[in-house]
């Protein structure tokens, strides 16, 4: 994985990045509400949460894209 990915930001609001939220899901979270509470990802607007909140696709990625791209790959279970 590419710095430039790790550095992407997921999470615009609270500037939360796409390494912070991996490194989350490595230490355990395997939730989406365990990302947003290791993180804060997800905590201020709500719309990087997940493609389902995100109506009008404003966010390139979402959490739930993140953590079943993890779960996917073997990262988490």
């Amino acid at each position: 994985m590419s710095n430039d990915r790790d550095s992407f930001e997921v999470c615009q609001c609270l500037g939360i990045t796409y390494g912070e939220i991996m490194e989350a899901i490595k230490n355990g979270a395997d939730t989406v509400e365990k990302i947003m509470d290791a993180t804060d990802a997800g905590t201020a607007c709500g719309l990087c949460k997940s493609v389902k909140e995100d109506e009008l696709n404003e966010r390139e990625l979402h959490l739930d894209e993140i953590l079943e791209s993890a779960k996917r790959s073997g990262i988490v279970k």
